[in-house]
């Protein structure tokens, strides 16, 4: 009998340290990101995605925090777990959730012939080529759920690249920008949110095998540990970075309008930046070229393409005075687009009302535009640029 109680007591007590190590573990796991979120990854979402609070000790109200006194803070969500699945609010591409739960990276990456081929594109969720001074265009590549190792060759900031990357609460990372740009930096921060090569060297590298202004490269691991350390994203998010576009469910096709079967198109931004996208049946991509060229990614070496292309014209002026000739492009208000997915083309309207807000598309019917899951590219073009298809 003496044995026998001493083997219950032995129980009771391993059962009540089991206890309060799993009460220990579930109060820890409340610093975790996860599934609480209202639409957590889905396409619809409304906020831009907040940490916990800077990492640099400021208080709740920065651009890391959830706004509010320190009395009214969001409750902390439940923990994610590696096997949670999520969609990305990007692209539509369903992937493990936890992936999604910090604010997106956009980089500016040059588009000059010296800078071919470039490093990364093909791993970003979206890419926006948008035209510079001098006739040429740069690249604004987003990336959410996937990790690139190499990115660039960066480049400068232009304002109206401000108008793409704080709707999506991103965080841009450039080699300074252009005087006007550095205003509005200065102007509309703490929402704002910029890694500068030229404040913070660390978060990117120069490389030997190009020459200046050719050679600076980061990449999405530097850009996330340079975005905790300004405290633009603590441990935790409390709310979700809002969808680009309106995607079909994962597994779904999306009920597209009424279109035209196109084998590929033309947009000719200037001779020497002619851009060229055939549709590939086989993988359900647009394949890009430029100047009749494949466009290879240098990391890779895969032809750039996308699921989804739009081509988006928007008024545009040389800046009066500007002795670089810099641009003007009115992205607050509307227009006329042209989108390319699953082997045909669909005139629509986009609509953009103030810096804060995206880009939204509409039907001829006046119905919000639904995309395929997969990548986007968004070709803004000058109202009046050439575009052929065939």
């Amino acid at each position: 009998m003496k044995g026998s109680r001493r083997g219950w007591l032995v129980a009771g007590l391993a059962v009540a340290c089991l206890a309060l190590t799993l009460s220990a573990t579930l109060l820890c796991s409340g610093c975790r990101p996860g599934l609480g979120l209202v639409g957590v990854g889905w396409p619809g979402g409304q906020d831009a995605p907040q940490g916990d609070g800077p990492t640099s000790g400021e208080g709740s109200g920065g651009p890391g925090g959830a706004g509010g006194s320190p009395g009214s803070q969001t409750p902390v969500p439940p923990a994610a777990t590696p096997s949670e699945r999520g969609v990305c609010p990007l692209c539509g591409l369903e992937t493990e959730l936890d992936a999604v739960l910090h604010r997106p990276l956009a980089v500016v990456v040059d588009n000059s012939t010296g800078a071919r081929p470039q490093s990364g594109l093909g791993d970003a969720c979206v890419v926006y080529e948008l035209p510079v001074e001098g006739g040429i265009t740069r690249f604004l590549a987003f990336f959410l759920h996937a990790d690139a190792a190499t990115i660039g060759p960066v480049r400068s900031l232009r304002p109206y690249m401000l108008d793409l990357v704080m709707p999506l609460g991103a965080v841009v990372a450039h080699v300074g920008g252009s005087p006007a740009t550095l205003a509005e930096l200065a102007a509309e921060r703490p929402t704002a949110m910029s890694i500068d090569e030229l404040n913070k060297p660390q978060a990117f590298w120069r490389s030997s095998e190009r020459r200046s202004p050719y050679n600076c490269f980061t990449s999405t691991s530097l850009q996330r540990s340079a975005s905790r350390s300004s405290g633009y994203e603590g441990t935790r998010l409390t709310r979700t970075t809002p969808a680009a576009f309106n995607f079909a469910p994962p597994g779904e096709k999306p009920a597209l309008p009424q279109g035209q079967s196109v084998g590929g198109f033309t947009l000719h931004y200037t001779s020497a930046y002619r851009v060229t996208y055939d549709y590939d049946s086989s993988s359900g991509r647009w394949l890009r070229y430029v100047g009749g060229a494949a466009h290879k990614d240098a990391a890779t070496g895969r032809q750039l393409g996308a699921t989804t292309v739009v081509v988006l014209f928007v008024p545009t002026r040389v800046i009066a005075g500007d002795p670089e000739g810099r641009l003007e492009m009115d992205l607050d208000g509307g227009g006329q687009a042209w989108v390319f997915c699953a082997g045909q083309s669909f005139r629509v309207r986009w609509g953009k009302s103030g810096r804060l807000n995206p880009i939204t598309f509409q039907d001829g019917q006046g119905n919000p535009l639904t995309l395929p899951a997969g990548p986007v590219w968004v070709l803004v073009a000058p109202t009046g640029t050439p575009l052929d298809t065939r």
